[in-house]
């Protein structure tokens, strides 16, 4: 070329060369190619120039060779992509369009894991495992072994987190730049940089542990609880390139050292954005997600434990897909070409087998559809149970409405109000619960007791001191104690003591509602306000009514130590002709209180039998009566005075009897001065002679209450505060059987009473007290018990 054509050729080429230069500096110090302008990492489309072009623009520049073929295009076509802002959304996107494939790793790693642990599970919770409402549960507080189970498999469930999410990146890296993965190349890829994961997991755990203890130091220091979780969110944002960190790990094959140092490295320019994004797109979102399934399949049974663990299945492959996605995207615009062309030839070149989405789906549903046939089949016989939280959508505090019918304030529960638990009419099961006010009753109107009414069962100014009894007569209806008062206003202030008397009455209530017992008259009359007066209630077997009362002796009595026990019978449940006896002078129980300590019972041939327990010493006395009428009694002492210890913890009643068929009672009581439940088989009336076994040992056990099954088995419920349980305990003589059915989750309470349902199975209905207003009325129904 002559001279003068080289000087054009020359002047030509610069304002080429000048265009190559401008673009070059517009693509470095775009917004959206280097993290500047708030830390935005997207790229309009508009002034801008495509990866491709500058790729060109920056060889000519350099003097490298552009890379060519089908696999060069693709991979400027990924960068393109992964330059996109919406990390989160696309890389969801992503998991989504090829969720069989990144499912294979978390699949193989955790059902084994899962399979195995399911399998030790079972011979460690023999005994403290029951199906609740359809889903497997273990009862109670987790013993030594539970807990040292339970440690194995948090140890191994993260080991195989381990491996399954390095492999899932490397799997997403392959789809996000177009190059096809095996699994099993990203398996042994990722298990053999296990021990750099691990560090990367231990650095983790003292990170996120550290950002815990620093917010909880902060709110027990200082109690401001935005402070303290303001500084355990900054904290927790920060450590959040320790997840970044796993892409450079398993990618670049970087120690856990150089993975921090990289991830790290990568974030700045979008310190906040990059926390951000994987805080929301590993965290936070799929909690959310998991946290909505579970209430939209709450209450079905088997449905929440299938979806559970489908999703913790595959939550592995969105978690990945947005880490891998992130690690590129940063890596584009902040690191340089070689790089990234690194990256992708460094990932194995393999063919993989195509995805089979049968085998697959069938591998995500299978522990599903193993809990599901274990819950349904029940091979091992687990106890079945139905349960129901009955106020758990209650109001705890004061209701203000009135009553349109007659004027009266709707009737309130409060956590120490459950007395006892009846069969009422039509097979529907009524509670009767009296505390300071009137009694009342609460019907379950549904087998489970998720339907309620509640109502009042005494009128307007009785003596709301005076505890109310019931019993069940052979109708089904029941028959309540009430106290009726003259010479109180309004409040129930006395103001005149000399003119205030009061009258024992009876109410006769059918499922919902309670009138007075027509006919009946006044089974006894107090004139002093603080007289004790303690009443039980009977049924006969002719339709008649027991009515068993302790009273102080007067003061001009020589032993006025001393209570006197009396019985009423009465031909009918209204006791219209009521005919009273005094049959024993027990001591005076100076601890009694609103407990009474006080049980009558009637056996099938008519005779009474009547159980006194005394808190103060922990005695119990059995009274016994050879005639109905009571002619003749004999009374024994089964357990002796001893030396009762509670701890602050007050018992509304310590004792339960049932009378068998041939008129021998069967006591249930709390040994005062250890805790233990205790059963007495009586061999006589008065229980003079009685078997005693031990159903629970000593500890924070509560009072029991009993009941007989049709087969004529003992059966006694009681709380197992040491192991956060109720236990059954089903005794044929002294061989007894204990089942676990239901976990204490708040605190307890002295608040349990049981009965037989209309299927004969007994119902326990019992108080789940944490707090003042932190408190639940329990229903609880073994559907199998041995």
């Amino acid at each position: 070329m002559s001279g003068p054509d080289q000087l054009f050729a020359k002047l030509r080429a610069r304002p080429a060369r000048a265009r190559v230069w401008v673009q070059t500096l517009i693509l470095l110090v775009h917004p959206g190619s280097s993290g500047h302008g708030g830390g935005s990492d997207t790229t309009p489309h508009r002034a801008s120039v495509s990866p491709a072009a500058a790729e060109q623009a920056t060889s000519r520049l350099t003097g490298e060779r552009p890379e060519g073929g089908g696999a060069d295009e693709r991979r400027r076509h990924a960068r393109d992509e992964l330059r996109r802002g919406g990390v989160v959304w696309l890389a969801y996107a992503t998991a989504v369009r090829h969720l069989i494939r990144l499912a294979v790793p978390a699949a193989a790693v955790f059902l084994p894991i899962g399979l195995l642990a399911a399998s030790a599970l079972i011979f460690l919770a023999d005994g403290s495992a029951a199906v609740v409402n359809g889903d497997f549960e273990l009862i109670g507080a987790p013993d030594t072994s539970l807990l040292v189970w339970s440690a194995a498999v948090l140890v191994v469930l993260v080991a195989g987190q381990a491996v399954a999410l390095p492999a899932t990146v490397m799997l997403a890296t392959g789809r996000l730049v177009g190059k096809d993965v095996s699994t099993s190349d990203a398996m042994r890829a990722a298990a053999r940089r296990w021990p750099a994961t691990a560090v990367l997991v231990l650095v983790g755990v003292v990170a996120f542990t550290a950002a815990l203890a620093a917010g909880l130091g902060i709110l027990m220091w200082t109690g401001a609880q935005v402070t303290a979780y303001a500084v355990m969110a900054v904290l927790a944002l920060a450590a959040m390139p320790c997840l970044l960190a796993v892409a450079p790990m398993v990618l670049e094959g970087r120690s856990a050292r150089g993975a921090l140092a990289r991830a790290y490295r990568l974030t700045a320019g979008a310190s906040w954005v990059t926390p951000l994004t994987l805080a929301f797109g590993v965290v936070l979102l799929p909690a959310l997600a998991a946290k909505a399934v579970n209430w939209a399949v709450s209450g079905l049974p088997i449905v929440p434990a299938v979806a559970g663990s489908v999703l913790a299945l595959i939550t592995v492959p969105f978690q990945a897909t947005v880490i891998a996605r992130l690690f590129l995207h940063r890596l584009v615009i902040k690191g340089t070409i070689t790089e990234f062309k690194e990256i992708v030839d460094g990932l194995p070149a393999s063919t993989p087998r195509p995805a089979r989405r049968m085998p697959v789906l069938a591998a995500l549903l299978l522990p599903g559809l193993l809990y599901g046939a274990a819950v349904l089949i029940n091979p091992l016989g687990w106890p079945e149970v139905s349960e129901t939280a009955v106020t758990e959508n209650w109001s705890r505090g004061p209701d203000s409405e009135v009553s349109e019918e007659d004027g009266r304030p709707k009737p309130e529960l409060d956590a120490s109000d459950l007395r006892a638990l009846y069969a009422g009419l039509g097979g529907r099961m009524v509670m009767l619960l009296d505390g300071s006010a009137e009694a009342k009753l609460l019907t379950c109107m549904d087998s489970s007791c998720t339907r309620t009414q509640f109502t009042w069962a005494e009128p307007v100014g009785v003596v709301g001191r005076f505890t109310a009894a019931g019993a069940r007569l052979a109708d089904g209806r029941l028959v309540v104690s009430t106290w009726t008062q003259e010479g109180a206003d309004e409040d129930g202030l006395i103001p005149d003591y000399d003119k205030w008397h009061a009258w024992l009455r009876l109410l006769i209530c059918d499922a919902t509602t309670c009138i007075p017992a027509p006919g009946g008259r006044p089974i006894t009359e107090v004139t002093s306000s603080v007289q004790h007066r303690t009443v039980a209630l009977a049924a006969r077997p002719d339709g008649g009514l027991l009515v068993a009362q302790l009273h102080d002796r007067p003061f001009s009595a020589r032993d006025i130590d001393k209570e006197t026990l009396s019985i009423t019978t009465c031909d009918d449940p209204a006791c219209a002709h009521p005919r009273t006896k005094e049959i024993a002078k027990l001591p005076i129980d100076r601890f009694a209180n609103d407990t009474p300590g006080l049980i009558a019972g009637v056996g099938s041939d008519d005779h009474p039998v009547v159980v006194r327990f005394d808190r103060g010493t922990g005695s119990i006395f059995v009274i016994s009566c050879d005639d109905p009428a009571c002619a003749r009694t004999r009374m024994g002492q089964p357990v002796r005075e001893g030396s009762p210890d509670y701890s602050g913890h007050a018992h509304r009643s310590d004792t339960a009897m049932a009378v068998r068929t041939d008129g021998q009672p069967l006591i249930a009581h709390l040994d005062v001065s250890d805790g233990a439940i205790k059963l007495l088989d009586c061999h006589t009336r008065e229980c003079s002679k009685a078997d005693t076994v031990t159903l629970a040992e000593p500890g924070r056990n509560t009072a029991p209450a009993m009941v007989l099954d049709r087969n004529g088995r003992a059966l006694v419920a009681y709380q197992d505060l040491d192991r956060d349980r109720i236990v059954i305990a089903a005794c044929a003589g002294t061989r007894c059987t204990r089942t676990p059915v239901t976990t204490i989750r708040r605190g307890g309470d002295d608040g349990l009473a049981m009965a037989l349902n209309g299927q004969g199975r007994p119902m326990i209905a019992w108080m789940d007290v944490g707090g003042w207003h932190d408190w639940d009325l329990v229903v609880t129904t073994p559907l199998n018990l041995p």
